[in-house]
């Protein structure tokens, strides 16, 4: 399946907009239903402020997966 497909599909798929919970890490759909895990604690658990990290990659990949209906 090509990108644009995959995105087509993406798209037909989740209930707009998504949000980052932070509590949960993970993204949600407009309803509140989950849509993934961000995970990414084995990369940075031992860097300065890594949960300000942890928490601006679940914001932007949010960010951009409701950038992609527009």
């Amino acid at each position: 399946m090509s990108l644009p497909e995959q995105t087509k599909t993406l798209l037909e798929t989740l209930s707009f907009p998504v949000s980052y919970d932070k509590k949960g890490q993970s993204i949600k759909d407009a309803n509140g239903l989950f849509v993934c895990d961000v995970r990414g604690w084995s990369k940075i658990q031992f860097m300065d402020k890594a949960e300000e990290r942890h928490n601006a990659i679940g914001f932007v990949i949010a960010d951009l997966l409701n950038s992609l209906r527009k």
